[in-house]
């Protein structure tokens, strides 16, 4: 596992620096190690959510490289590997995109966007392809009750969050998400509505983060972990939280959390390498991958 997180954090520096191909070589290798891990060292989801990512990954290396098809085959795997990986439904979106054919991607990123209601590229994605075919940025079918009475208010109220977070405006960021929020909170029906409160209670963290409000972020992300305990943005959060109080060994706990939830959570990355420079570690070393 640690020679897989070393070639996916190289793989991340060299897609930064636009040197795709390069990118490419280091993934093929973590695939190469993923695979020959034993079934004592990953549980099949671990197996399946790894493999996921590093497709995804690869698919937008490929469309970096304006490889499509390669692309389009990269996305459709990671999907039969996870039907609800967002950043799945996103790439085939920007595929069908690139190629003309706009209602299929316009569903595409529709799906991107109900499995992670803050996808900003599918949410980018979304607005493009609306404005091909004369239709508000916003616009989705997937629910057309849910389109016309809340969804429109939602993802303006989401977008002005993130537009403030951006501009460093967090307590009024957090007013927006409060708003969007509300709106699941009266009648919760579905894992979906539940996984979109857990992304906002992640994002309302750092927020409070940004603020120095250590507490309130870290009643926020604790709430994530409780609608969706395998949050990996939860775990960084509550990381970071822990590094910043000085608690190094339980920050390295929650960060090495983090990227065993997603492999591909870069702040947790980040977070890790910062704790382990504290501790007299190599940056990579996690505690998690020892056990195994």
């Amino acid at each position: 596992m640690k020679e897989i997180n070393k070639l996916t954090d190289q793989a991340y520096q060299f897609f930064e620096k636009k040197e795709y191909q390069k990118a490419l070589d280091s993934i093929a290798e973590a695939e190469v190690r993923i695979d020959n891990l034993s079934t004592d060292n990953l549980s099949a989801k671990e197996f399946s959510d790894m493999k996921s990512s590093l497709l995804n990954f690869k698919g937008f290396n490929f469309l970096a490289i304006n490889d499509i098809e390669t692309a389009k085959v990269c996305f459709e795997e990671s999907l039969k590997l996870n039907p609800n990986s967002s950043q799945g439904c996103a790439g085939l979106g920007e595929v069908f995109y690139l190629v003309n054919l706009d209602t299929e991607s316009k569903v595409m990123f529709e799906w991107a966007i109900d499995f992670n209601p803050l996808n900003q590229f599918a949410i980018s994605g979304l607005a493009k392809v609306n404005k091909n075919m004369g239709l508000p940025p916003n616009h989705n079918t997937l629910n057309l009750e849910t389109t016309l009475k809340k969804s429109h208010i939602f993802y303006r109220l989401l977008g002005s969050a993130y537009q403030l977070f951006n501009e460093s405006k967090f307590a009024e960021a957090l007013d927006k998400i409060d708003e969007a929020e509300s709106m699941f909170k009266i009648n919760l029906k579905s894992n979906e509505e539940i996984n979109k409160i857990a992304t906002l209670e992640n994002f309302k963290g750092f927020n409070y983060l940004a603020l120095d409000k250590y507490t309130e972020a870290k009643d926020c992300f604790e709430r994530s972990l409780s609608f969706n305990p395998d949050s990996s943005q939860a775990c960084a959060g509550l990381g970071e939280i822990l590094y910043l109080e000085g608690n190094d060994k339980k920050a390295k706990t929650m960060f090495e959390w983090g990227i065993k939830n997603n492999p591909a959570n870069e702040f947790a990355r980040q977070g890790l390498a910062k704790v382990n420079q504290n501790l007299g570690f190599e940056e990579t070393h996690n505690s998690i991958d020892e056990e195994k």
